[in-house]
């Protein structure tokens, strides 16, 4: 039986135009013929670019989901941020050998004085501190469900033994806390 390939994301065909009439011209080293590729095929005959659109909540403002990305960026990038982790949350199962499905955890508690739940983001600094980050949408203020007061007390805890836990609405508040 052949085996399926899932989740692999095809990039527009426009995309893939662009990178390969770039790479073409940067094999041309001859300026005649950069030029007769040019016009043997114009750029403007390239099918248009998709628009990207961020998800927009009902109400207009930024989601979650664009709060985590744009802390991702950061993280990849900033000068004290040893590593990090993205957490997902759940579990999925496939079929054993056996026929049976079983379970694949994303992560599992094994020991813990409380209830908690794991944040969007885990790491250290270089400075050997811990670092826990959940992100919320813009405009959040406080926890208010079980699953948000498990979020608070892992950060309460990373907090206890001396590391950066916090709660996130913008990319902007993580620079504020590696400093």
């Amino acid at each position: 039986m052949p085996r399926r390939r899932i989740f692999q994301k095809r990039e527009p065909l426009a995309v893939t135009y662009r990178r390969n009439r770039a790479h073409i011209d940067s094999q041309i080293s001859d300026p005649a013929q950069a030029a007769r590729f040019a016009a043997d095929f114009p750029a403007s005959d390239l099918p248009a670019l998709p628009v990207k659109r961020g998800p927009i909540g009902a109400s207009g403002t930024p989601l979650e989901a664009d709060v985590v990305r744009a802390v991702g960026d950061v993280l990849a990038l900033h000068p004290r941020v040893l590593f990090a982790l993205r957490i997902n949350s759940g579990a999925a199962s496939y079929e054993a050998a056996t026929g049976r499905y079983a379970p694949v955890w994303f992560h599992k508690w094994v020991r813990s004085p409380e209830k908690f739940r794991m944040s969007d983001f885990f790491g250290a600094t270089i400075d050997a501190r811990l670092l826990a980050l959940e992100c919320k949408r813009p405009g959040w203020t406080k926890p208010t469900d079980q699953r948000e007061r498990e979020q608070a007390a892992f950060l309460a805890l990373v907090r206890k033994v001396g590391g950066v836990g916090a709660f996130i609405t913008d990319a902007e508040q993580l620079h504020e806390l590696l400093r």
